[in-house]
């Protein structure tokens, strides 16, 4: 009672005892004023709860931001404990009463907050959908089924984390609980669709900012990776810290690489075709290798030496170039060398003759017509020892791949040592963009076998030069930012003009880069776990919003 409101008038009716002389303001100031706070203080000091008296002079009207998101977090780890205990007890014992409670209580953080109360929500499922991502990504046989069957089973699962918020007990509450369940199979169902359109549209502003760059989708895809990864030599190719021929040298390590292992696969293997021992004289000692006949080869190498020459009526000439002629008298030379010695027509001294051949094998473009000479030579060494020992055939096989993609790589991506660099560099630039006038896929491919067998992603550097540029790339980038440009200058617009940056290949690259590293510390589960957790996150999202 606060008697120092009460004007004279008011002081002397009261002490007359006439309340029907004391004004209406005089009278509501001698109404009795309740406490500071009527509700209990939460944990995180906002104003909700059960009324009580006292003074709690740290209670805020309404919650704050950071209580709403701890209410959303604690409510979605409780769900799935309270979910079970409704199921063992049919929800009697004050279980379902205190879930309906708790839903009413965290209505009040909602309202205040939603924004700070959805993110603890979902960052308070995450614990237990990974859980649950993490033990079905571990059954088989949904590991392999239909992404429809695995998206209704794991909605089917969040449904079931659900609890049933009406207080109901026994029956109802069970039949409520079915219906939860019966909802998240369904929205389940419909999230491989969902994440396909999302995915499709994520594929579209890649392709999208590859093209208004001019620099290539790849070159997108792979800025967001190193970002991810924090890879250095993206960061250093695109802001030109380093020269270009390092990717080059990169790429030739990448080669040379494949090639010891090639080498040293082929030693491991022909062990297989050495000849067993055999007791002489109490010793042990190598039994004696087969011959194998050498005439196929003889027979081949004059083939071919005479498909390169032209008869005339006095005898034949060469129509090849004079040093192309050298290299054929070098091959001749080789193979004439063996043919005189018998002690090298076996499995292991044929096999040398392949190598030495294989060493022969120009690497000049310019000489065609020897690299099939020598080919075919070769080729017919390799056949004559397959014929006459099948454990060389398993052997070689492995070794005629590995050498077989050397080449092919060394050919498309011009890595050889009489290439110039310039032409090396513009060739493993084109892995990056996708257009009629660069084989993309094909020389993508070859780039890729070199990061698995030759140890050395190239990716990241290459993406790096491909956006380094502030200005579009090509024909096409250019003629987008032109257009955008024009646009804006013309029409004064400034959506027009806001859009130019989205042309800079080095803007949109550093922006990728960025974006990599911003997600770089999301949990590495599998893509099935991923997944998993992904249609749990959504369908108890979902559901929840249709709950309440």
């Amino acid at each position: 009672m606060d008697l120092s409101k009460l004007s004279d008038a008011d002081l002397m009716a009261l002490k007359a005892g006439d309340l029907s002389k004391v004004s209406t303001e005089g009278l509501l100031s001698l109404k009795p004023q309740p406490t500071q706070s009527e509700f209990a203080e939460t944990g995180g000091g906002a104003a909700v709860g059960r009324p009580v008296r006292g003074v709690r002079l740290n209670v805020q009207p309404t919650p704050r931001p950071l209580e709403s998101f701890a209410a959303g977090a604690t409510r979605s780890v409780v769900d799935p404990l309270l979910a079970v205990a409704q199921g063992v007890t049919g929800g009697k014992g004050g279980v379902s009463e205190a879930v309906k409670r708790l839903a009413q209580e965290s209505q009040v953080y909602e309202e205040a907050n939603p924004a700070s109360y959805i993110g603890g929500r979902i960052g308070g499922a995450v614990l237990p959908a990974a859980g649950v991502a993490k033990g079905v990504g571990m059954i088989p046989s949904f590991a392999r089924a239909n992404p429809y069957a695995q998206g209704a089973a794991v909605g089917a699962i969040s449904g079931a984390m659900q609890p049933v918020e009406t207080g109901e007990t026994g029956l109802p509450m069970y039949q409520q609980a079915a219906q939860n369940v019966a909802t998240g199979g369904a929205i389940g169902t419909a999230i491989p669709v969902i994440g396909r359109g999302i995915q499709a549209a994520g594929g579209a502003i890649r392709r999208g900012l590859g093209l208004t760059t001019g620099a290539g989708e790849e070159s997108i895809s792979q800025a967001i990776k190193a970002g991810r990864e924090g890879n250095q030599a993206f960061l250093q190719n695109i802001r030109g810290e380093v020269p270009a021929m390092d990717v080059l040298d990169q790429a030739k390590d990448a080669l040379s690489n494949m090639r010891a292992a090639r080498s040293q696969a082929y030693r491991q293997g022909i062990t297989s075709t050495m000849p067993d021992l055999e007791i002489r004289a109490g010793k042990p000692l190598p039994k004696m290798p087969p011959k194998l006949d050498f005439a196929p080869i003889t027979g081949k190498l004059d083939e071919v030496v005479e498909s390169l020459k032209v008869k005339t009526p006095t005898g034949s000439q060469f129509k090849i170039g004079s040093a192309e002629i050298n290299k054929i008298g070098e091959l001749e030379d080789v193979v004439k060398t063996w043919q005189k010695d018998p002690a090298l027509h076996t499995a292991e001294g044929l096999d040398a003759l392949k190598q030495r051949l294989d060493a022969l094998y120009p690497d000049s473009p310019m000489q065609r017509q020897v690299q099939r000479a020598v080919t075919s030579v070769r080729n017919t060494v390799k056949d004559t020892i397959v014929a006459q020992d099948k454990n060389y055939a398993k052997t070689m096989k492995a070794y005629e791949e590995a050498l077989s993609l050397e080449r092919e790589i060394e050919r498309a991506l011009s890595l050889g040592n009489r290439s110039a660099a310039d032409t090396a560099i513009r060739k493993l630039q084109s892995l990056t963009r996708n257009n009629a006038n660069t084989n993309y896929g094909y020389r993508l491919e070859l780039a890729r076998a070199l990061q698995q067998q030759g140890g050395q992603d190239l990716m990241p550097a290459l993406a790096g030069q491909a956006l380094s540029s502030f200005t579009p790339r090509g024909l096409a980038g250019q003629g987008a930012a032109l257009g955008i440009g024009a646009g804006g200058a013309l029409t004064v617009n400034p959506a027009a003009l806001a859009a130019l940056p989205l042309t800079s290949p080095r803007l949109v690259g550093m922006g990728a880069y960025g974006l990599g590293r911003a997600t770089r510390n999301i949990p590495k589960l599998t893509d099935a776990e991923l997944r998993n957790m992904a249609r749990m996150l959504t369908t108890q999202g979902v559901q929840g919003a249709i709950n309440e």
